[in-house]
């Protein structure tokens, strides 16, 4: 026997049963093939031979004569301007002023039966003000702004709040699991993709993304190495030119002008005990000094000691050592970590900038 699940285009699922030879008929489909069933046998739960939870399933019959669709892919016009913003790139010709005269070009995107339009292969950068309901295989650039934990689900779902030069949009993340993303906060810059768009019960667009997703993926573009080492990737900042409504990621040459608290944590993982360092530490240039906070790996990288060594050391030269860093010079990552509310600055975070990545100059 072959149980095969059918769904129509309103996503009403139904099985459909194979005895016998009738078997044989399952290698002529796969996953995705569209089936059409003309004069099916339907069979209630009483009269099936098998356990089914469903009321009644459908069976191949003696008068049943079953077709295989030829798959057609369906696509959709979408218009590029070519007039593009230097700053935000291509945009979707209705976010345009239909004053302007502005050239367009068009782009085919596969769209399925239920009018969503896939956009994994969309050759432009995607902005939050392009977003609508029922676009797929989004790829987004921008600032985490806002991270809430969904409570009471069974799930692992945490909202990010994602902001670019366009717009914001909330994007809803599905573990399968827990958090596997590694280290985030408050102002690093993401590149996201596989998402979906989709409106919520309260007529608001979102953008959902599932970690088992084959499409899915998540990059911390704030906390990569080659940020630091790759010149082509970044241009240098004075700390005077850093602003509180500045929200990427800053390149800075500084040295260690006070390290005002170093903290040694201890968490457990898996049944063993780790250590890693919580840093607050005055930055400084030719220009002007900065207040800011690191953690983990770039702690270490400032300090130039992992946190068992540090950890080996007496107390005494516990307590000597982040002294003896200071005017040490490094190249800095610095993000604006200030939580904003409806474009205002919360003033009651104690410290607005955090290190996320170090690298010690030579």
């Amino acid at each position: 026997m072959k149980q095969i699940t059918l769904v129509d285009n309103d996503g009403v699922k139904l099985n459909f049963l194979l005895w016998g030879e009738q078997v044989l008929l399952a290698n002529l489909f796969s996953v995705g093939s569209m089936l059409a069933l003309d004069r099916p046998y339907i069979s209630s739960s009483i009269q099936s031979a098998i356990e089914i939870s469903d009321e009644f399933c459908l069976e191949y019959g003696s008068a049943t004569q079953l077709y295989l669709v030829p798959s057609i892919q369906h696509e959709e016009q979408v218009c590029v301007a070519l007039t593009q913003n230097r700053y935000q790139g291509p945009r979707l010709l209705n976010t345009l002023d239909s004053s302007q005269d502005s050239k367009v070009s068009q782009v085919s995107l596969p769209c399925d039966s239920r009018g969503s339009i896939d956009f994994s292969n969309y050759p432009f950068q995607s902005f939050v003000t392009d977003l609508r309901d029922k676009m797929t295989g989004i790829s987004l650039y921008g600032i985490v702004t806002d991270i809430i934990k969904e409570k009471h689900v069974t799930e692992a779902i945490f909202s990010l709040k994602i902001e670019d030069t366009t717009g914001a949009i909330w994007a809803k993340l599905h573990f399968v699991k827990s958090w596997s993303l590694g280290r985030l906060s408050i102002g690093h810059t993401v590149y996201i993709s596989g998402l979906t768009c989709s409106m919520t019960k309260q007529k608001c667009l979102e953008a959902l993304w599932f970690e088992n997703n084959i499409r899915s993926s998540f990059f911390n573009l704030s906390c990569l190495p080659a940020l630091l080492n790759s010149s082509c990737l970044h241009k240098f900042s004075s700390l005077c030119d850093l602003s509180s409504r500045a929200s990427c990621t800053q390149i800075c040459r500084v040295w260690l002008d006070q390290i005002a608290h170093c903290h040694l944590c201890h968490y457990n993982c898996d049944a063993e005990v780790m250590r890693t360092f919580h840093l607050e530490i005055t930055l400084a240039d030719e220009t002007a000094k900065v207040f800011a906070w690191c953690t983990g790996q770039t702690a270490a990288e400032l300090l130039q000691i992992s946190p068992d060594e540090f950890y080996e050391l007496p107390e005494e030269e516990q307590a000597m050592y982040p002294s003896s860093l200071e005017n040490e010079r490094f190249i800095v990552a610095v993000v604006n970590c200030k939580r904003q509310s409806d474009g205002l600055i919360l003033e009651n975070d104690a410290v607005s900038w955090e290190i996320t990545r170090a690298l010690k100059c030579e």
